[in-house]
């Protein structure tokens, strides 16, 4: 795939922060819940149920609510895709770091589970993680600082409130980060189409971090190297390339939850 961000979305995460929009009905109410919203702007024309849930939370924390007509509401935010016809200003994502990650896997009853992502560069695969990474209750989330996607309004809206949510650490490199872990007693599982065993034969029942490659390249040489076991899914339809990342990730992350919670052997 593609890089997809737009130029908003491929401006250095270390330059000074700036409050952004985002858009869409969960996004935003997610946010209301578990971030901090500065303002929101509501098309005079929205109804439903989570409107009326965000009303009621933005009254309760006394945030301002403008509603404006919808001619008006899109010359501010129809450039926001999905809006569903509500945004929010508010401060840009927050990561932690790699240590206070740790710290709080660590701090859980079950054994630690986390995801690394080598390099993403497309936001709607990104969100689209997120979103099933809070979906199973996954730790945490690492993702390099430079050249690949970062939480951005685009992802935030994907993940449907789960950025909101999951926490991500933001880290220079995915190697040295990796050696953290190996050192912290985790387990390294990288995703690879010609991976050492099929990924329905891993014992995923220990501390965990399944590695995840790039839409285009897969993993990195070097973080395959610090894998403890490189994982692969069968493809046996006729014609099959390979899935699509989020897809990927996805099959991996409900066959560690399987196990975990006694689903499959």
């Amino acid at each position: 795939m593609g890089d997809k961000r737009g130029p908003a979305e491929k401006k250095d995460r270390f330059a000074p922060p700036t409050n952004e929009l985002i858009g869409g009905r969960q996004a935003v109410l997610a946010a209301i819940c578990y971030g901090t919203v500065k303002r929101i702007l509501l098309a005079e024309d929205s109804r439903g149920e989570v409107i009326n849930e965000i009303l009621t939370l933005a009254g309760s924390k006394k945030i301002t609510v403008e509603r404006l007509k919808k001619n008006s509401f899109l010359d501010q935010a129809g450039f926001i895709p999905g809006h569903q016809g509500v945004v929010a200003l508010v401060p840009p994502y927050r990561y932690c770091d790699l240590d206070q990650l740790i710290a709080a896997s660590r701090a859980q009853a079950d054994p630690p589970f986390l995801l690394m992502l080598d390099h993403l560069e497309d936001p709607q695969n990104l969100g689209a993680i997120m979103r099933t990474a809070d979906a199973v209750g996954i730790d945490g989330l690492v993702i390099p600082a430079r050249r690949a996607a970062g939480v951005t309004a685009t992802v935030r809206k994907v993940a449907a409130g789960a950025a909101e949510r999951v926490k991500v650490a933001l880290v220079t490199n995915l190697s040295q980060a990796a050696a953290r872990f190996k050192a912290e007693g985790f387990w390294l599982y990288g995703a690879e189409a010609d991976g050492d065993i099929p990924y329905y034969q891993a014992d995923y029942r220990l501390p965990l971090v399944l590695v995840i490659g790039s839409e285009g390249k897969g993993l990195s040489t070097l973080l395959r190297k610090n894998c403890d076991q490189t994982l692969s899914i069968p493809m046996p339809g006729k014609g099959a390339g390979s899935l699509n990342v989020s897809a990927a990730a996805a099959v991996l992350i409900y066959a560690a939850l399987g196990q975990r919670e006694g689903w499959s052997g």
